[in-house]
């Protein structure tokens, strides 16, 4: 295994690639999240069963549902490309605690997205 490389438990290395992992399971959970919010919009399924009042229509409903199916393929992205990137760092050693440029702009599409969803569910009711 080519890619494999120990590393020297210096420091808080070990801490380090703990939290590369933890912020990596972060994203998978607002991605599992986004994906479920996806299927109810798109199912129009409601938290609290009532008589069809309160549920977006079925255009507004496929309109967010694609919003929060593409939030979630970017937040596994952001969350990967944060984690191999730190983890490339961690093994050369050097500092990895600035915040890079593609996984800010693509966290902050997400945040859009769900500024976006709460817009439109909020406007609907």
């Amino acid at each position: 295994m080519a890619w494999m490389q120990l590393v020297e438990n210096a420091g808080s290395a070990a801490r380090d690639y703990c939290m590369l992992e933890r912020n990596l399971l972060a994203h998978m959970k607002l991605a599992l999240l986004f994906s479920l919010l996806s299927s109810s919009f798109i199912l129009r399924a409601g938290l609290v069963p009532d008589d069809q009042q309160g549920r977006l229509s079925g255009a507004t409903s496929t309109a967010v549902a694609s919003l929060q199916f593409f939030a979630a393929i970017a937040t596994v992205i952001a969350g990967a490309y944060e984690y191999y990137s730190g983890y490339r760092d961690l093994r050369k050693m050097h500092a990895f605690l600035v915040a890079v440029k593609p996984h800010l702009a693509l966290v902050s599409v997400v945040a859009t997205v769900v500024f976006i969803t709460c817009i439109i569910v909020l406007s609907e009711h």
